[in-house]
């Protein structure tokens, strides 16, 4: 298993290194320029969010982004984060944040897009970057790259992952056993999924609100009863930025290479999970977007783009809190231990909030993403696969409770097996191989619409904004 997550690491260190750092920065700071910085609009937006729209859709456009949120604020805000500061240090808080504001602009131009060139396929309406590729573009073959990453991040990164991860955290917290916690969940995603789009939406609009105000509740906690040394834990994640993790405890006797790398490798782990964890760039939220009741494809588009700002704001509070904690350097300490030591210095609230939290998250991700996957599989083989995709989906989260995913290789190993930190690093490594599928695709169908989007953006937003 070590050498296969050697290979995998060596694969996401190049695709996710220069290359990848250039697309999406690239991305993001040309559109945020060519759009007028719609990233200015934030806040309207939000209150945009709550209002009700009378336009054409399938479910109501507060519905389709408590979706998105509830798809993105998962593990990938907690765990994600835990594991980029573990292996990136500091300053990969950092540059997850500046990802995070230029991919609000990208969240926009995706969902745009999905609402402007959506169709009504089975009764309901259906797009993504899937749809777009095929009938814009005229590159089905791109679509179907598209559509397959989408399915292998579902079943990896959505079922898998987030059973393997709410398993995982009962263990530790309650020494409860992980196939029984990963049945529990699958029973709790098939009353969910079952419904479709709309109940995933009606169980998200509530849901999402709860865990927000509750880990918001408990990581300002930490923050205050540390708060002599957040400036410490501030200047950590900026000065680590730019010196990595190599460059922890003082510079002396570290060559400027070794620097340069530890800082780049920073920035790589930054942008992979801040596309993770915002899911901007990705692609997957713009299937969600399409599904919503709304007049304006712009209108839709920045009310996506609010999620990016959520999903960012409780990435700092968990980058914060992780480093506050002082021992995301231990090699052994990965995951919901990390998180744990941080969240336990709160007395009798700390450890049950985070688990609580962390369930509640990568329940929302689950039911979110198998959404996602079906929808894809709409795509590629129309709705007739729909009840079948749901059944195999919650089965996948039978076994991910208990075997995370090394399930996804065909591998059949006791849950002893894992040692947890290994287990954990080959989850999200594999789930960012994955996402290569989804994000190439996605940013170069964005880059040849830049002058439709623009034109859109032009004609409908700052009008709307004013």
């Amino acid at each position: 298993m070590q050498q296969l997550l050697d290979l995998i690491n060596v694969l996401n260190g190049f695709i996710w290194g220069p290359p990848m750092i250039i697309l999406i920065f690239g991305l993001g700071i040309y559109f945020t320029f060519k759009l007028g910085f719609i990233q200015k609009y934030t806040f309207k937006a939000i209150a945009l969010s709550v209002r009700k729209d009378a336009g054409e859709g399938t479910v109501s456009s507060f519905g389709s982004l408590a979706v998105m949120i509830g798809a993105t604020v998962g593990t990938g805000s907690i765990l994600g984060v835990t594991t980029a500061v573990a292996e990136g240090g500091p300053g990969a808080v950092f540059w997850m944040l500046v990802a995070g504001f230029f991919n609000f602009v990208i969240k926009y131009c995706e969902c745009a897009a999905a609402v402007k060139y959506r169709v009504r396929r089975d009764g309901e309406y259906v797009g993504g970057p899937m749809y777009v590729m095929a009938r814009v573009l005229k590159m089905k073959w791109l679509a179907v790259i598209f559509a397959v990453g989408t399915l292998c991040m579902a079943l990896s990164a959505g079922a898998a992952l987030q059973a393997n991860s709410i398993a995982d955290v009962l263990r530790e917290g309650y020494g409860l056993n992980p196939w029984l916690m990963g049945l529990g969940v699958a029973v709790l995603a098939a009353i969910v999924t079952v419904g479709g789009v709309k109940r995933i939406a009606a169980y998200s609009q509530w849901l999402v609100p709860i865990m927000g105000a509750m880990y918001l509740f408990i990581a300002l906690a930490v923050i205050a009863m540390n708060f002599s040394r957040v400036p410490h834990a501030l200047w950590a994640i900026v000065s680590g930025a730019f010196t990595g993790k190599a460059a922890w405890g003082g510079v002396a006797g570290v060559s400027v290479s070794a620097l340069f790398t530890a800082a780049l490798n920073a920035m790589g782990l930054g942008v992979s999970r801040s596309v993770m964890s915002t899911e901007a760039g990705l692609g997957s939220a713009a299937i969600a977007a399409a599904a919503a009741k709304t007049r304006s494809a712009s209108k839709m588009g920045i009310i996506s783009a609010t999620s990016v700002f959520w999903t960012v704001f409780i990435c700092l509070l968990s980058g914060l809190v992780i480093v506050l904690a002082g021992n995301w350097q231990d090699p052994n300490a990965f995951a919901a231990n990390l998180c744990n030591s941080a969240f336990k210095t709160v007395p009798y609230l700390g450890t049950p909030v985070l688990i609580f939290s962390l369930i509640i998250f990568s329940f929302t991700t689950l039911i979110g993403w198998s959404y996602y996957g079906e929808k894809a599989l709409q795509f590629l083989g129309g709705g007739k696969w729909s009840m079948a995709w749901r059944i195999f989906y919650i089965l996948v989260c039978v076994l991910g409770g208990g075997l995370g995913t090394a399930f996804s290789l065909g591998w059949h190993i006791a849950p002893d097996a894992f040692e947890v930190g290994l287990s954990t690093r080959f989850a999200w490594g594999l789930a960012v191989l994955m996402m290569t599928l989804m994000t190439l695709p996605n940013v170069y169908m964005l880059w040849r619409l830049r002058h439709k989007l623009q034109s859109e953006t032009k004609r409908y937003l700052h009008h709307l904004m004013k």
